[in-house]
C-alpha cells in the first residue's frame, strides 16, 4: 500500500499532525455505547460488537462459554431456524467475525452496505433470540473441541497456551476464552441460556460501525433490535496486573526433529507512557531476533517477538530450530544488548516510522479501524486518544527501551517443547 493511499484510508488515525476526524462519533442510543465512523467512500461495512470482560467473566468450569453460546446461535434463532441463519448471511455475502479474547469477545459482520439490513437481522437475532437447541448446542461444541484439541496437542499453539499459563499464575489470563476439552464438555445447554439471561446485556457491549452508514440509520438498527435488551449492572475495568514470578522453565520432552522455544514477558498497561515505549520495543527485539537467527545463521524458520496487545500487553522471544542451546544464546544476547546498548536516536526515529506506517496501513480496512477505534476507546479511555498513536511512539527516546527491557524483558516465562538433550545443559 501505497503512503497516498494510507493517508486518505486513515483520517483521524495519523496523529496530531494529520488530518482532523470529524468523521467519527460516539454516542449512547438504547443503553449500547457506538462508536462510529462515517465513510461515505466505502462500500464494506464493518460491524463489530465488543462483549465486555473476557476471561473476567470466565472460570476454569466456565472457559469458552461465550465462545459456544455465540457459535450455537448460528445454528438457529427464532427468525432464522436451524441452518437457515448462515444461509441468510451468506446471501448477503458477509463475513461473520467471532473472536473470544483475553479482555472481550469480538462479534461481528463485514459486508456490502447495500446488505446491511438483511445482514444486520441475522447478527442480530443471533444476540436476541438464539434457540440453542440440543442438535445445534452439540454441533457447535464438536467444532470448539477440535480446536480445543488442535490448539493443545499442535507445537506452536501449545507453546504459546502453556506459556501464558505459567506468566499469568492465578490471574484471569491463565484462562482459556476459547475454552479447554474439560470445560467445553462440561457445559449444558442450561448453562448456555442462563448464561445468555444474565450476560448479555447492553452495558457489556461497545458497538463499533465503520462504513457508509449514516448515524440515523444505525441508530435505527441498534434501537429495533440490540437496545431491546436488559441494561444489566456490568462495568468494564482494566484487569489487575499479574503478580510478578520468578522465571522459570516449562519443558515438555518429545523426540521431534523440531524443537519450539518460546519466553513471554507482560509489559505495563495502555495508560502507562511506558507502553509505548515497551511495544517499540518488543518490535525492535523481533528484528533482531530474526537478523541474529535466522538471516545471519540459518538457525530456524522462524524466529521472532511475538506481540499480542491488552489491556495487559504481552511481548516475548520465539524460534523453532534444531539448535535450541545456539538459538536461546542469541535470544538473551539480543535482549541483552537492547537493555544495556543505548540505541542511536536518529535510528529510532526512522525504525518507528517504518513501524507506525506498517501498523497504520496494516488497519486501513473498515474492520481495521473498527478496532483501533474501540481499542482506543476501551484501553485508552477514549476513541479520540488513538490520533495521538504516532505522537506518543515518537515520544519513545532510547533511553526508555533501555529502561523498559530491563524492567519488563528480564521476568520471563520460557516454554520448551522438543528434545531436552539438544540444550547441552543451556537452560
Amino acid at each position: 500500500m501505497s503512503r497516498a493511499l494510507a493517508l486518505l484510508l486513515l483520517p483521524g488515525l495519523l496523529g496530531a499532525s494529520g488530518p482532523a476526524d470529524t468523521l467519527t462519533v460516539l454516542y449512547e442510543v438504547s443503553g449500547v455505547r457506538v462508536i462510529q465512523r462515517y465513510a461515505p467512500a466505502s462500500d464494506i461495512v464493518a460491524v463489530r460488537l465488543y462483549l465486555l470482560g473476557g476471561t473476567q467473566q470466565l472460570t476454569e468450569r466456565t472457559a469458552g462459554i461465550e465462545a459456544l453460546l455465540l457459535r450455537a446461535s448460528g445454528l438457529g434463532t427464532e427468525l432464522f431456524p436451524g441452518a437457515e441463519a448462515h444461509r441468510a448471511m451468506d446471501r448477503t455475502g458477509s463475513i461473520v467475525t467471532l473472536e473470544p479474547e483475553l479482555d472481550w469477545t469480538v462479534f461481528g459482520f463485514t459486508g456490502l452496505a447495500a446488505d446491511l439490513d438483511a445482514a444486520w437481522s441475522v447478527f442480530a437475532d443471533r444476540l436476541l433470540h438464539p434457540t440453542l437447541s440440543e442438535q445445534g448446542v452439540a454441533q457447535a461444541r464438536a467444532r470448539l473441541l477440535s480446536d480445543a484439541r488442535r490448539r493443545y496437542t499442535e507445537p506452536d499453539a501449545r507453546l504459546t497456551a502453556i506459556a501464558m499459563q505459567a506468566l499469568f499464575r492465578s490471574h484471569p489470563y491463565a484462562l482459556d476464552p476459547e475454552g479447554t476439552e474439560t470445560s467445553l464438555a462440561s457445559l449444558t445447554v442450561a448453562d448456555l441460556k442462563t448464561y445468555a439471561r444474565e450476560q448479555i446485556v447492553t452495558s457489556r457491549m461497545l458497538l463499533a460501525i465503520v462504513g457508509n452508514v449514516t448515524r440515523a440509520h444505525a441508530e435505527s438498527l441498534v434501537t429495533a433490535t440490540l437496545g431491546r435488551l436488559p441494561r444489566g449492572s456490568y462495568r468494564w475495568t482494566l484487569p489487575q496486573a499479574p503478580a510478578r514470578a520468578k522465571p522459570r522453565w516449562l519443558i515438555e520432552h518429545r523426540l521431534i526433529p523440531t524443537t519450539y522455544l518460546l519466553g513471554l514477558f507482560a509489559g505495563p498497561p495502555p495508560t502507562s507512557h511506558s507502553y509505548w515505549a515497551f511495544r517499540v520495543a518488543t518490535a525492535l527485539l523481533s528484528s533482531e531476533l530474526h537478523h541474529a537467527i535466522r538471516s545471519e545463521r540459518g538457525l530456524s524458520y522462524a524466529a521472532f517477538a511475538p506481540y499480542r496487545d491488552g489491556a495487559i500487553p504481552v511481548g516475548g522471544a520465539y524460534v523453532s530450530t534444531p539448535k535450541p542451546d545456539k538459538a536461546l544464546m542469541l535470544m538473551v544476547d539480543q535482549i541483552r544488548e537492547l537493555r544495556d546498548q543505548p540505541l542511536d536516536y536518529f535510528g529510532l526515529s526512522r525504525f518507528i516510522d517504518s513501524f507506525g506506517f506498517d501498523y497504520l496501513a496494516e488497519n486501513a480496512t473498515s474492520a481495521g479501524q473498527a478496532d483501533f477505534l474501540a481499542r482506543a476507546e476501551l484501553y485508552l479511555g477514549g476513541y479520540q486518544q488513538g490520533d495521538e498513536f504516532s505522537k506518543r511512539l515518537h515520544s519513545v527516546s532510547p533511553d526508555d527501551i533501555l529502561r523498559v527491557t530491563g524492567q519488563y524483558m528480564a521476568a520471563i516465562q520460557y516454554a520448551y517443547l522438543g528434545d531436552t538433550t539438544r540444550m547441552h545443559g543451556h537452560w
